[in-house]
């Protein structure tokens, strides 16, 4: 839980500090992330935090494996199979509301949040993105 939290953090802060630069601006960005941080801890089940960090490293291995074998669209379909479950899934939803909640620190978060998925596969095949 710990791990992909962090991740997401990290995420924001990288974001964060390319585009901010006063000290109100900076207060309001981590007031942001408080409350981005107390929505996950309150609306996502924190097995689901467990599990999706587990999958997402076994799919990640299983679509480096297929790619290393030449087997660029069946990794290609296995990324998209897997964007397209997690995008359904009511805990992912939840974790792009709660990233909704960075507001005016961060415009486009819930932009990228919405299509980051599968705007990425769409443009870009997964094995040359390893």
């Amino acid at each position: 839980m710990l791990k992909f939290l962090s991740l997401v953090v990290t995420f924001c802060m990288t974001t964060i500090i390319s585009t901010l630069t006063l000290a109100n601006q900076h207060e309001q960005m981590m007031l942001g992330i408080m409350q981005m941080q107390s929505c996950i801890a309150e609306n996502v089940d924190a097995s689901y935090l467990e599990s999706i960090a587990n999958d997402s490293e076994a799919i990640a291995n299983k679509i480096e494996q297929l790619c290393q074998a030449g087997q660029r669209q069946q990794a290609q379909d296995t990324a998209m199979d897997y964007a397209k479950k997690m995008q359904n899934d009511a805990n992912f939803q939840a974790m792009q509301k709660c990233m909704a909640r960075m507001g005016d620190a961060l415009p486009d978060t819930q932009k990228r949040q919405d299509n980051f998925l599968m705007d990425d596969l769409n443009k870009n095949h997964v094995c040359d993105e390893l």
